[in-house]
């Protein structure tokens, strides 16, 4: 059975956040999948219809101003959304718990992912990394004034999304719009000092059970030299949003991939914090 439900979260200033997550038991291990920057959790729908997921439980939530869940405003950024993430999951139990990460959420998840007990593995699906990953998009954000980019880089830019010819960037278009505009640019900005200062790629590597996934159309090159022991694959007739452009072969290849950190093994402790 599917839940669609408004969970209160204690916020790092004693603050109540409400999260929208959607959640579905399946079994006694945890999959928590969490989106970009301007997505929202509609990003991973396909999971909970993907049969090789069948098996575990599944959680999709809406990042703090994004989607459903409000919003930190302002003082939005990487760290205190990891906070917000690690407070709710605190209040599910599992036996293992996997991440499921894309884009802006890799990096939300690496940070998460130092506190997280019985913490199983990490798959980064094109989280940003470094800070070549920040591309025009989180860029192109920060460097404009908090005012400038509500009143008009905001609606530049799903303009540029609606006028695309991408098919998942209609549906981006629409979860961008639904996000706080304040708190988008809090993240945004807070998300190129991560990838800028080279910590994340070193939390990756240093989580044990990891794996990176890409489009096969998106170019990655930057970042093979990079990865070092961190296992990368690629998800066929794909770009940015594999879980949208190829479903079926996505979610069987995280099915894949989580079974294989399953049988590795005792459950990952969490990795000591790097900051």
């Amino acid at each position: 059975m599917v839940t669609v439900e408004t969970r209160p979260v204690s916020t790092r200033e004693g603050e109540k956040i409400f999260m929208s997550v959607r959640y579905q038991t399946g079994g006694d291990d945890l999959l928590v999948f969490l989106h970009g920057l301007g997505c929202a959790k509609e990003s991973f729908d396909g999971a909970f219809a993907a049969e090789p997921l069948a098996r575990y439980s599944l959680l999709t939530l809406d990042l703090p101003a994004h989607g459903d869940t409000s919003s930190t405003g302002s003082s939005a950024d990487i760290a205190g959304a990891a906070e917000i993430v690690t407070s709710l999951l605190g209040g599910l139990s599992w036996r293992r718990l996997y991440l499921i990460c894309h884009s802006m959420g890799g990096a939300i998840g690496l940070v998460a992912a130092q506190d997280l007990p019985r913490f199983g593995g990490f798959i980064s699906v094109e989280g940003n990394l470094v800070a070549g990953d920040c591309g025009l998009v989180s860029r192109g954000i920060a460097v404009q004034r908090p005012e400038e980019f509500e009143h008009e880089g905001f609606d530049k830019f799903v303009d540029r999304l609606e006028r695309s010819t991408e098919p998942s960037h209609s549906e981006w278009a629409k979860w961008y719009r639904r996000c706080n505009r304040q708190g988008l640019h809090g993240l945004a900005s807070s998300l190129v000092d991560w990838c800028d200062s080279d910590k994340l790629i070193g939390i990756l590597q240093s989580l044990g059970r990891s794996a990176y996934v890409h489009g096969e159309q998106s170019d990655v090159r930057h970042l093979l030299d990079r990865l070092g022991s961190v296992p990368v694959h690629s998800v066929a007739g794909s770009g940015h949003f594999p879980m949208l452009d190829n479903p079926e072969d996505f979610y069987s290849m995280i099915s894949g991939l989580v079974d294989g950190f399953a049988t590795a093994g005792t459950p990952v402790v969490s990795a000591e914090r790097s900051v």
